[in-house]
């Protein structure tokens, strides 16, 4: 089950609504069936695409002094979460993109015209590490990232569905671009270190 989030969704949902900063908050409801947690956004409220994005890029410098710090392809959630941080910091990612993927939040489906939120698919095809466990985030965010587009291009065109889905996939999307650039540079300092012992 996704109920336990490192940061404990189902008992801290206050805090997840501060730490999303220039989205709209949104309520917790919780499905009988899925006995998750489940956020609703009212077609109403400001739409993820219209949150400012950042247009600063990772250099080459940071993401080898971050691949000192971390291995995106084998991380604990904590982990992720304070490079999600420092990213933020940097100005890499926006506070969308943080929030994002500091929750894991994936579409869940369309009740009366609003988009219930989610941590996690509800299938459990895409699971979150949990405690001590170690996974690789560029796969992990690969999945959300597919499972926000599949969601998206289910639903009608200029939907709040489709804007959603395709929004959550873009910020997604961002967050493995700046990973895959850590992982390269991380292979460049290992690269470097051993020619430097030969």
């Amino acid at each position: 089950m996704i109920n336990n989030v490192a940061f404990g969704a189902s008992s801290n949902i206050s805090n997840f609504s501060k730490v999303q900063n220039e989205v709209e908050p949104a309520s917790a409801l919780k499905t009988k069936s899925a006995e998750r947690d489940v956020f609703v956004r009212s077609a109403n409220t400001e739409m993820f695409s219209e949150v400012k994005r950042t247009a600063k890029s990772l250099t080459q410098d940071d993401a080898h002094s971050l691949a000192q710090k971390y291995d995106v392809t084998n991380m604990t959630r904590n982990e992720f979460n304070q490079l999600l941080s420092e990213l933020r910091n940097m100005g890499i990612i926006n506070s969308q993109d943080f929030s994002v993927g500091y929750g894991g939040e994936i579409p869940h489906d369309l009740k009366e015209g609003e988009v219930r939120m989610t941590y996690g698919a509800p299938d459990e095809s895409i699971r979150w590490p949990m405690g001590n466990e170690r996974v690789d985030f560029i796969k992990l965010l690969r999945s959300c990232a597919n499972y926000c587009s599949d969601f998206a291009a289910d639903q009608e065109e200029d939907s709040d569905g489709r804007k959603v889905g395709n929004s959550l996939a873009d910020s997604y999307h961002r967050l493995i671009d700046a990973l895959e650039q850590i992982k390269k540079a991380e292979k460049e300092n290992k690269s470097a270190s051993t020619s430097k012992v030969d």
